[in-house]
């Protein structure tokens, strides 16, 4: 489940939430991103059934890119020998992410995913806003930035604009890209911050097995730490 870019498997709430999908898919093909963002087409049918108006299908979004079938991976029926402590919901999550041999899930409900389920195979579920606030480089997260203000003709459509309004529903990865724009002033929303953000035993950077501290630490190993 170690795999260099490191691959993780995209919940279905996610790919769901423009703004949030945008900024992953973005981030994860910047040139030298360390992720790799796959997932099933069970989760592309649940994240197109939310979409609405004029939003855009995620097959539309692969086809865009040039993804095609690149991202996903196989739908699997096998339990194995998971407990089953899991959201019913999310347990098919966990199938096709095991099957594929994925050992981080990056999910909006970090809570669906059992302890005992992801123990079992070794994974970890990872809130996308802990995920992107370590895995992502200044230089990649400014470029992304970039990206979607030229594509956006009403506010924010500005580098420093989005930076600040990303603070309203990713607050980790506002704080950690804060030096990179300098007296820029978060706009906050009315969203609840998660309450936890990883579950798991797998580093959410490189996917190798972490200690003790690297769970109390969000699911970030020692080596993956930054001097502030």
């Amino acid at each position: 489940m170690i795999s260099n870019p490191l691959e993780v498997f995209v919940d279905a709430d996610v790919l769901a939430a423009p703004f949030t999908r945008t900024l992953l898919l973005m981030s994860a093909f910047e040139a030298g991103s360390g992720f790799r963002p796959r997932w099933s087409a069970l989760v592309e049918d649940q994240a197109n059934s939310h979409v609405r108006g004029s939003q855009r299908r995620i097959g539309d979004i692969r086809r865009q890119f040039e993804w095609m079938d690149e991202v996903l991976v196989s739908d699997s029926d096998d339990s194995g020998d998971l407990p089953g402590d899991t959201d019913p919901g999310d347990r098919h999550v966990l199938r096709a992410a095991r099957t594929a041999e994925i050992g981080v899930v990056v999910t909006r409900n970090v809570h669906h995913f059992g302890e005992a389920d992801l123990q079992a195979p070794s994974m970890s579920a990872v809130n996308p806003d802990q995920f992107l606030a370590w895995i992502v480089t200044r230089g990649q997260y400014r470029s992304t930035l970039e990206y979607m203000a030229a594509a956006r003709s009403r506010p924010p459509n500005t580098v420093e604009g989005l930076h600040a309004a990303v603070a309203g529903g990713h607050p980790r990865l506002f704080e950690a890209m804060r030096t990179a724009f300098p007296g820029v002033e978060p706009v906050r929303s009315g969203d609840r911050p998660a309450k936890e953000v990883f579950r798991g035993s797998r580093c959410i950077v490189c996917g190798r097995e972490l200690d003790a501290d690297g769970v109390g630490r969000g699911g970030v190993g020692m080596d993956h730490l930054r001097v502030p």
